[in-house]
Parts: structure tokens; sequence; C-alpha cells
């Protein structure tokens, strides 16, 4: 059902996009550079737009012209999966975005609970050698990941029963998640219900009570304005979403060695770029959400009592073959800068 849905979709984006196709590789001059069109769904006031306008700049400076950067914000070219499939088809040259569980299982491997304790760690690991080898496992749907940046920060909890301090306060407390199984399966080890309802309809269930919480970073509660329907923020950090720069494969490959060179180390200066506005902004967004609601910063040991509910997750994605026991405390030990 999902995968028909996302061709019909990007069937219309191709159509769409086939009235300004972009110029083949190899006949460009420089009048006529070759188009990188990349599309998302954030509005341009977000870290994404933004560190993709400095992607673009730095192509264009570091190519000489040769390839031009097109920016499409705030789904202008279709949601975000439409989007993901017409770049793993060709009719868009890059997005990037949610859904990164479609464009490779194993990037789900960054969305295990607890499996980072601090930002710095997450981006030796994303921007290292151990993301490459992630990354490249999405060239089997036809994507090259050119680097993986942070999609928003930390996740936390809001709910608007009680203060949320040991998992027992959320047993029984119905949380809206995301469609993501690792998401899922973590709050059902927290002992709270998972409710599916979709992003934008969120503040919705909460100001319906269809359901008590959610989970989100600090910059969606913030933008999201679900402090207005919620009452108590816990502070956990219990997990990271990553953000991949996906390029059609087929395209990439065919431009110059030089150029694929400089796409890569434009995407991973715009990433870190992202990184650090993400940061900012989520500070700017805690601020304010302390005047909001009611905080609790969870302590080292009540974080604890989380982390030792989550051991089933773990068990069962080593099962699916997302990742192993080994990888996992190699990530470890790289967020932590043993070694890279």
């Amino acid at each position: 059902m999902r995968s028909s849905r996302f061709a019909a979709t990007a069937g219309l984006l191709a159509l769409a996009l086939a009235s300004a196709p972009a110029p083949a590789l190899g006949a460009q001059s420089a009048a006529m550079p070759i188009v990188m069109r990349i599309g998302h769904a954030q509005p341009v006031s977000h870290p994404r737009h933004k560190s993709l306008l400095r992607f673009k700049e730095l192509v264009w400076e570091k190519t000489e012209g040769r390839i031009r950067v097109d920016v499409f914000p705030a789904g202008q070219l279709g949601d975000e999966a439409s989007m993901l499939e017409a770049t793993k088809i060709g009719t868009l040259q890059a997005t990037r975005g949610g859904l990164f569980e479609l464009v490779s299982p194993r990037l789900l491997v960054y969305t295990l609970p607890f499996l980072f304790d601090d930002l710095d760690g997450i981006e030796k690991v994303t921007m290292g050698p151990i993301g490459e080898r992630i990354a490249k496992e999405a060239e089997k749907k036809g994507i090259c990941i050119l680097a993986t940046g942070d999609a928003g920060g930390f996740r936390q909890i809001t709910n608007d029963l009680r203060p949320v301090q040991a998992p027992e306060d959320l047993e029984g407390m119905r949380i809206r998640v995301p469609d993501i199984a690792t998401i899922v399966r973590t709050f059902e080890a927290f002992g709270a219900t998972p409710v599916g309802v979709p992003y934008g309809e969120t503040y919705q269930a909460l100001k319906s009570d269809l359901a008590d919480g959610e989970e989100n970073p600090f910059v969606n509660i913030d933008a999201m304005r679900f402090y207005e329907v919620q009452k108590y923020l816990t502070v956990l950090d219990y997990q990271f979403h990553p953000d991949p720069f996906n390029v059609n494969l087929a395209w990439y490959r065919a431009l110059s060695a030089q150029d694929q060179r400089i796409l890569k180390e434009c995407a991973v200066e715009s990433m870190r770029y992202n990184n650090r506005l993400v940061r900012s902004a989520g500070a700017a967004s805690y601020a304010k959400l302390r005047n909001a609601l009611e905080v609790k910063v969870l302590s080292p040991a009540q974080r604890q009592a989380f982390k030792d509910r989550v051991g089933g997750v773990y068990d069962h994605f080593i099962a699916q073959g997302v990742t192993s026991r080994e990888e996992i405390e190699e990530i470890r030990a790289a967020a932590k800068n043993r070694h890279n």
C-alpha cells in the first residue's frame, strides 16, 4: 500500500519535473551548467533549508559554475515520500527529510534508544567511517547518501497527565508516536500505549485527548505549539533521528570524479553547518518551553531506569539484521572518541 502510493505520487512529480529537464551530463558549458534539483518539506526558516542554501553556494563556487543547485523548500515538489521516490527513480536529483528507514533499514540503527549520550558523539559517528559504511547500504535502493546530519536534536516527552520521572509514570499513558518501529517498540518497553497519529494532526489529537502525550525534539514541540495543549516536559534525550542527504546514485556516478568529490565535500561542510543550526535552534526552543511547561530534567540514575527497559528493543533489531552487538559497541566507542 505504502509503496504503491509513493510510486503514484512520484509519477505526478516526474511529470511536473519533466517540463524543466536538467542538462545532460557531459554537455554542460559556462552558459549551461548541470542542474541539481533538491527538494525538501521544511519551511525556509528551518536549519535544513538554510544548510541547503549553504550547499548551493559552496557547489557553485567550488565547481566554478559547472553545477547549479536549485533548492525547493516547503513541499513545493510534493511530500517527503514522493520526493524520495522521485530521487530513487531519477526525476529528482536529491532530497533531504524523514522516511530514512525507506532509504535503508540500516539507518534505523541511529534511532536505537539511548545509543548516544551527546550530540558531539553523534557527529563523530555519522561523519566518520561507521557512518560511511551504514550510508553505503542505501546504494541498493539507487541512492547515494552524501552526508548524514542531525534532523532535530535529541527527542523528549511531553504529556498533560502527570510529571514523568520513571518508566512507571508512563504505564498506560497514550503517547503519540510516528510510524517508526524503534520508537513504537521503545514506548511499549516503557509501558506506554503508542498511538499512531500523523504529525500534522498531533496538536488536535493532544487537544482532544486522543493522546495524552507525544515525543519530539525541542524544536518540533516549539514549532508545532504542543506546549499549548500539554503540561509536563521530561528531558530524557532518549533518541536521535538522522537526516541523510539523498542523491540519485546514477546521476551522481555520471559526474566527473572531480565533481563527485566536490559534491561530497560540500555536503559534509553544509551538514556540519546544519548540525550547528539545529543545536542553536534546540537551545532557543528549550528556553521557551521552560516558561511554558513544567520541566523535569532526569538525573543519570533516573535516566538509567529508562535505559534498563529497552534491552529487548536492541535484541529485536539485532535479530532483524539492522545492526549487530559488535557494531553497537563500535558506535558507542566512536562516539566517545576512543577510536573513529
